[in-house]
């Protein structure tokens, strides 16, 4: 009777270390860090590494108004910049630049108007590179998305909107 307990009480002991590792494993897995759909993990980058990107400084909005267009109005350019205005723009501020694309129909308040003779309009190439880079309202940043030489093309298309 006495050896029937202590193999019982063994087993028990067994059993429960078993258990108690199968824990770190469901543990483990349940402690994961999760995302949201659709969310990119966070990626840090490795210690003492060196970044390979440019860092570019786009200046305050208050401060552009001295940045020059590098961007000459060729036929080639304005191609460019109407191609990426189709892409990035017209969504939200539609095929004429009034603010009545698909997308910016349904923002209040909608999106700017981008015609020549707007209140927008009258702002200087600079400070709309800087509104096309960092965004502005409700209105996204693209310098993720886009070169500056593309920012650019953009705006010098949209000097051409009537």
């Amino acid at each position: 009777m006495r050896t029937r307990l202590l193999a019982l009480l063994l087993a028990c002991a067994a059993a429960t270390a078993a258990f108690t590792a199968c824990e770190r494993i469901d543990r483990n897995m349940w402690d994961n860090p999760a995302y949201k759909p659709q969310e990119e993990p966070v990626r840090l980058a490795p210690k003492d590494s060196v970044p390979t990107k440019v860092i570019e400084h786009v200046p305050p909005l208050a401060e552009a108004s001295r940045l020059a267009n590098p961007v000459k109005p060729t036929e080639r350019e304005l191609l460019q910049g109407k191609e990426l205005f189709r892409v990035f723009c017209v969504p939200c501020h539609g095929e004429s630049g009034q603010g009545d694309g698909p997308v910016g129909k349904k923002y209040v308040p909608v999106p700017a108007d981008l015609r020549a003779g707007s209140p927008l309009m009258k702002l200087s190439d600079g400070q709309l590179f800087v509104i096309v880079s960092s965004g502005l309202g409700g209105m996204p940043a693209f310098r993720a998305d886009l070169s500056p030489q593309e920012r650019w093309q953009i705006v010098v298309f949209l000097r051409t909107l009537k």
